[in-house]
């Protein structure tokens, strides 16, 4: 009998993963207002429910009631599908850097998220889950050139993150021009 516990007892501490270090908080307290509007989605780390989505992005404004309306718009696996959309709500939880979120699109689930970081123009941020399980790249463009895309993964190797993790979403068909 001690023999099986042992057994139980070593297998659940090779399963155990050891605790990650909490995430960087961006440097300067985020601008909510600045903050709020559309963001494409370049690349992440998709949950279930945005796997396979194309063109996607996320619209965020201000509600009277001091919450945010989380609007996330999406093709499903391919550019030439109908636009949908999920409707959520988020909240600010530390509003001493308006950088630790939680978002609801389903009753009564809550997720966290942070805002990792924001460049000083507000065109380009990175955000993720405290587990690192989920971590998304936007942009005000649905593009963005390879130099400022390499330094956003770097920044997100360098809190923890696994490049390799990442999708690209493709945000226009392939050899289309931009707008």
């Amino acid at each position: 009998m001690r023999t099986l516990w042992l057994c139980c007892i070593l297998l659940l501490t090779a399963c155990a993963s050891a605790p990650k270090a909490p995430l960087p908080a961006p440097a300067q307290p985020l601008d909510v207002e600045r903050f709020l509007g559309r963001w494409y989605i370049i690349a992440n780390i998709p949950y279930i429910g945005e796997r396979g989505d194309v063109g996607s992005y996320v619209e965020y404004h201000a509600r009277d009631d001091g919450r945010i309306d989380d609007l996330y718009f999406f093709r499903d696996g391919s550019l030439h599908a109908p636009l949908e959309q999920m409707s959520g709500v988020a909240k600010i939880v530390d509003t001493t850097t308006n950088a630790h979120w939680k978002a609801q699109f389903f009753w009564p689930l809550w997720f966290s998220f942070h805002v990792l970081y924001v460049d000083e123009d507000y065109r380009h941020t990175l955000v993720g889950t405290p587990d690192r399980d989920l971590g998304w790249i936007y942009a005000r463009t649905p593009q963005l050139d390879p130099a400022t895309l390499d330094a956003l993964f770097d920044r997100l190797v360098a809190a923890g993150y696994r490049r390799e993790q990442f999708v690209m979403i493709p945000q226009r068909p392939a050899g289309a021009s931009a707008p």
